[in-house]
């Protein structure tokens, strides 16, 4: 008999329209979500003022079917934006008249633009060509191309630039192009492309390999410039059987890592690569690993990564910020039925960790190298705790799951996700605050926040947004990460508090908060910790002035009647995240109530770091004494450096709170969005946190 389902709900599930299908996810530092993938739906929701509002999609023919021919919709790519709540912000079409288009890839830079890679071919009514290709994009004629990018702007109305590209991939529906963005938004593409005899690559002068010897299927990698308008590099990649790069990913110095799969033995290798040898002569497939220096033209490493086993598999990589690639084979390898996430040292020399995963499917990697891992399991097979979002298998024929690991290999956590029919998974993204999400079908009428009739004949996609476990952030910026002594913090999970809100009052006669509330208590390490507020799915605490500055400590909630959870978090000296910003009378500022360029302003936040002398766990600062401590300390506001006059403790306020005064430069424009950044020992407040208002 089939097991319940957890009774913990998602933040959000958004129920996929019919006759769509997600192919990719991202969500950015704001915490919003976008999808992209094919369509082929007339009445996809999209939404009034963004690009294409239409179905542009046509009619296609398959010529060799039974009946003969038989035509059938094309599709389009689509591109919708969720926001954190899992809310549609904007939904548009993205094809052209009587063409084959479908989204690949999506990725969003530090301004909200978004870019969408994939396929698109004219095919059927043969109609005039109509996808919205930019006069002065690098490639215009559709009859010569089979992939396009385009950047649209924030709010989905406009094409920034779409250019083509002169790449005919293999599998046009199935990671046909993968891509990567860097932070001066230069575009990297990693593909396939069909007979290069007759549909030559536009490679480079200089580029790593001008030509190929592959005569039927190469792969290809290419640089595009910030406005779409040429080729920074182009080269191929390529042995001289098949070569099937699938993934892409960019570290800050602008090298770019690849990987998929080949045939070929003399697939480019690099000295002392973590494997050198063709792992097999049967004539069967293995992965590789590449990482290509900033200017196309040469290789750092390259190494083969195992002999591939029932078919040909896919393969997805992300970087971490030092350097380290993670590769996610989601094929079946030899010897195994399912899928290893590997971890390579950032020289490409060894195998730091590999882990076997039952049918992995997704991944991505976060700012700390936390590796977040989607799949499908059959069983009740996971090492899953109590406390995380589901604790056991929901029945049926599959689950969709997801698992979290440390950047050392080991499991931090792993749950379920899913009803009591089949559910699975296909793409993962983590978000700023550390919740993860999950994209995926469902057969199950009971799958977490599933809209609309769902049965094993009418399966539907999902977008789900969770917590996995229980997750520790800024509870300023609400990013996740390293924490420091004395730092306000919300710690999310679920049944992890009361269910109805408790808050807390000074209102004792020691003017402190309390170490225990609406029965929860909360420990880092063996100190616990003072508490602000506690419900079920959220409690926010102060973390204890006296633990270490460096390493880790373990987080352990314990909530009256039963039940807990834990977690653990890395310590930094310094954690900033920002609160608020008053005027110098004393006002919060807006757009409103702007100050004006040489002003004063107070900048409150927390996360500062230890002070001196300390402060103390749940008190409140002095009025009359205040603690000018914090060190290593600066304040940009709109991209210039303000004078900082005062930093330390903010009297009368809980002494997780930190004041910084600062003096706006007198250069300042008017703006109603200048960001301000707080740096203390070398650690900055997250970006699109707060905005100063300035007339």
């Amino acid at each position: 008999m089939p097991g319940a389902i957890a009774a913990n709900q998602p933040n959000f599930t958004y129920t996929v329209p019919s006759g769509t299908t997600v192919a990719a996810i991202v969500v950015d530092a704001a915490g919003n979500t976008y999808l992209t993938g094919t369509t082929s739906s007339t009445t996809f929701p999209a939404t009034p003022g963004v690009l294409q509002t239409q179905f542009n999609g046509g009619r296609c023919s398959a010529l060799f079917t039974p009946g003969g021919a038989a035509i059938y919709p094309c599709t389009d790519a689509f591109l919708v934006k969720l926001d954190p709540g899992g809310n549609i912000v904007f939904a548009t079409y993205l094809g052209g008249d009587g063409s084959q288009t479908a989204g690949s890839t999506v990725c969003v830079d530090a301004a909200g633009n978004i870019y969408v890679g994939g396929t698109t071919v004219p095919n059927g009514e043969r109609l005039p060509y109509t996808f919205p290709a930019t006069p002065a994009a690098a490639f215009t004629n559709p009859a010569t191309a089979g992939a396009f990018v385009a950047k649209l702007s924030s709010d989905g109305s406009q094409v920034v630039y779409a250019t083509f590209l002169p790449i005919f991939p293999e599998y046009p529906n199935f990671h046909a192009l993968a891509m990567a963005i860097d932070s001066g938004g230069n575009v990297y593409v990693a593909s396939t492309t069909q007979n290069p005899a007759t549909n030559p690559f536009p490679t480079t002068p200089g580029a790593f390999q001008v030509a190929t010897q592959n005569k039927s299927v190469p792969g290809v990698v290419a640089k595009l410039n910030p406005s779409g308008s040429a080729l920074v590099y182009a080269t191929y990649l390529s042995g001289n059987l098949w070569d099937i790069p699938q993934g892409i990913a960019v570290d800050a110095a602008a090298d770019a890592y690849i990987t998929g799969y080949t045939g070929s033995q003399n697939f480019p290798v690099t000295a002392g690569a973590a494997q050198t040898q063709f792992p097999t002569l049967d004539g069967g497939s293995v992965g590789f690993a590449t990482k290509l220096n900033p200017q196309g033209t040469g290789l750092v490493y390259s190494t083969f990564l195992g002999e591939i086993n029932n078919g040909d598999g896919t393969w997805q990589i992300k970087v971490d910020s030092q350097g380290g690639a993670y590769v996610l084979s989601t094929g079946a390898l030899a010897l195994s039925y399912g899928g290893y996430l590997s971890h390579l040292s950032p020289d490409g020399s060894s195998v730091i960790s590999s882990n076997f995963l039952p049918t992995a499917t997704g991944l991505d990697v976060d700012s700390t190298g936390d590796v977040f891992v989607a799949g499908v399991v059959a069983n009740a097979s996971l090492e899953s705790a109590p406390w995380t979002f589901q604790s056991t298998f929901g029945g049926g024929s599959s689950d969709a799951y997801a698992v979290k690991f440390t950047p050392d290999g080991q499991l931090a956590w792993a749950t379920y996700l899913g009803g009591s029919q089949a559910d699975s998974a296909t793409l993962i993204a983590v978000a700023p605050n550390g919740s993860v999400v999950i994209s995926g079908t469902t057969a199950s009428p009971d799958f977490p926040g599933i809209s609309g009739a769902v049965s094993s004949n009418a399966p539907a996609g999902f977008v789900t947004g969770l917590f996995g476990s229980l997750t520790v952030m800024n509870a300023a910026s609400y990013i996740a990460g390293a924490i420091a002594p004395g730092e306000i913090v919300e710690l999310r999970g679920y049944s992890i508090g009361p269910a109805t809100g408790v808050a807390a009052s000074a209102g004792t006669s020691s003017g402190q908060l309390p170490q225990q509330l609406g029965g929860v208590e909360v420990s880092f390490g063996n100190l616990s910790a003072t508490l602000f507020y506690a419900q079920s799915q959220q409690v926010n605490v102060q973390v204890p002035w006296q633990i270490p500055t460096l390493g880790s400590v373990g987080v352990t909630i314990n909530v009256a009647g039963g039940g807990g959870s834990a977690a653990t978090v890395a310590v930094a000296p310094a954690a900033p995240g920002v609160f608020s910003v008053n005027n110098s009378d004393g006002t919060p500022n807006s757009p409103s109530n702007p100050t004006r360029a040489g002003d004063l302003i107070s900048i409150y936040g927390t996360g500062g770091g230890v002070t001196s002398p300390i402060g103390v766990d749940g008190g409140f600062w002095p009025v009359t004494t205040p603690f000018p401590a914090l060190t290593f300390l600066s304040v940009t506001i709109g991209g210039t450096n303000a004078e900082v006059l005062y930093s330390g403790s903010a009297p009368t306020l809980e002494s997780g709170y930190f004041q910084v005064n600062a003096r706006l430069p007198a250069s300042l424009p008017r703006s109603t969005n200048s960001y301000v950044y707080v740096t203390i020992e070398g650690v900055s407040s997250p970006p699109t946190a707060v905005q100063v208002a300035i007339q």
